[in-house]
């Protein structure tokens, strides 16, 4: 026996089929999830909170960003060295505090296109001329962040008395201000601005940068979302939105951009 269906109700089940489609297309996508975030709580200008507000290039990149995406997604507060390890066991699923792209880090987690150029350098007390380059670090107390590009590099020079490694960065150039160490090691535009807003006319930058390396987000190994973020960083660097960012937050126009070749 035929059933004959009227034609509102073939149109009701088609509307239906297609919202079906849809919504398992979105979720293959993952355009319905809302993504954790983890945002560096004290990592000037890239990534810091400042009262209930998260703040920072890094922030302000990312905002933009997942909205060209379409990404929805919420902060998490912590350190760096506890949101790597809680990026790989997948209890956020992206961390935003100048990561640098390192090839060993590759094997646990996905980048983004890099965004930021930069590199370690050595900030010594203004009176102190000990210290002019590496080799001068030999018998010398080093503070840096743990958990950092900078605490790695520092555990290669021979010849260091002592490395402290502080939770936040701000801890090491306090512990250099004190006279508690001899050298801090960190990436140059947050040494930078510490220098000029914190600690002017009582430390200075010595020798030549000692890496150069770049930033990008971290994404747990295998999230699809990584190539959309790269399209958006793509186009903010193309409609100018990257470059207005960086001047805000560095004063300067960038010399380079996301997906430069």
């Amino acid at each position: 026996m035929k059933i004959k269906l009227s034609r509102n109700v073939l149109h009701i089940l088609h509307l239906m089929l297609m919202f079906l489609l849809v919504s398992i297309v979105a979720s293959a996508c993952g355009m319905n999830e809302t993504l954790i975030v983890g945002v560096e709580t004290g990592f000037e200008p890239f990534a810091y909170v400042e009262g209930d507000d998260e703040k920072g290039f890094d922030i302000d990149l990312w905002r933009s960003a997942a909205e060209k995406a379409g990404i929805k997604y919420k902060f998490k507060a912590m350190s760096q060295g506890e949101m790597m390890s809680a990026l790989k066991r997948g209890e956020i699923d992206v961390a935003l505090a100048g990561i640098t792209i390192q090839e060993d880090r590759k094997r646990d987690f996905d980048f983004t296109l890099p965004y930021y150029d930069t590199g370690l350098v050595m900030l010594t007390l203004k009176d102190n001329d000990s210290i002019r380059n590496v080799t001068d670090l030999k018998g010398k107390v080093v503070a840096t962040k743990s958990g950092s590009s900078a605490y790695e590099y520092a555990s290669k020079v021979k010849g260091i008395k002592e490395i402290r490694a502080f939770p936040a960065i701000e801890q090491a150039y306090e512990a250099l201000l004190n006279k508690q160490v001899d050298v801090a090691i960190f990436d140059e535009a947050n040494a930078k601005h510490y220098m000029n807003e914190h600690m002017q006319g009582k430390v200075k930058i010595v020798g030549n940068m000692l890496t150069n390396e770049q930033y990008a987000f971290a994404f747990q190994k295998g999230n699809r979302l990584v190539g959309r973020v790269n399209n958006a960083l793509r186009e903010l660097s193309e409609n100018g939105t990257y470059e207005k960012l960086y001047e805000k937050w560095f004063g300067r126009k960038p010399d380079s951009k996301p997906g430069d070749t």
